[in-house]
């Protein structure tokens, strides 16, 4: 199945008058993201929305590979983010990316401890790897530098028989290369948005 015909399955939750397809948005947004595309400030809805915006005007010779004739403003996908479904969109990820159905997903996310950040003491910063199925914590160590850095330390305490199958999700923080070389090393697959 190939990525447009994945996101074509994604309801629409706009009306009649539509300026840009679907699957087109989506697409820009999936790949803008993978570019790191506001990486320090992905989870804030109007922030990357704006780095999504600003991606496809600096990339303009992308757009007719995505059915977009002319970069969306960020109110256009920040007005569309809130309305999709997202058990549709789960659904076309899945169909595009099956072995992510979640028995094999170990998810990284990095932490700052609340009230960390005051004071004359330096903030600390944890770094996660998570069974996305049993929910729960596999193993945690605590980010001196780079929250990259201390994934591939856990990723080293880990035997190699650890990631066979599994596929690694995380944000745009951990998009490296020597990341994704010691997840696919120890036998898994990267999904690194």
């Amino acid at each position: 199945m190939t990525p447009r015909e994945a996101q074509a399955q994604v309801p629409n939750p706009r009306g009649k008058n539509r300026q840009y397809p679907l699957w087109g948005l989506l697409a820009l947004i999936l790949l803008a993201f993978l570019c790191r595309v506001d990486s320090q400030n992905v989870f804030a809805l109007g922030q990357s929305s704006r780095g999504v915006a600003r991606f496809a005007r600096a990339n303009p010779h992308l757009l007719p590979h995505l059915g977009l004739r002319k970069p969306p403003g960020h109110y256009v996908l920040t007005s569309l983010l809130p309305r999709l479904d997202p058990e549709g969109l789960q659904k076309a990820l899945l169909s595009l990316f099956p072995e992510a159905k979640g028995e094999g997903v170990w998810v990284v996310d990095g932490k700052t401890l609340r009230g960390s950040r005051k004071g004359p003491s330096p903030q600390v910063r944890l770094v996660e790897v998570l069974a996305l199925h049993l929910r729960t914590t596999l193993a945690q160590a605590q980010a001196e530098g780079r929250e990259a850095e201390a994934l591939r330390r856990l990723l080293a305490s880990l035997g190699a028989e650890e990631l066979v199958g599994k596929v690694v999700v995380g944000d745009a923080g951990y998009l490296y290369p020597e990341v994704a070389g010691e997840v696919v090393r120890k036998g898994g697959r990267t999904f690194l948005s």
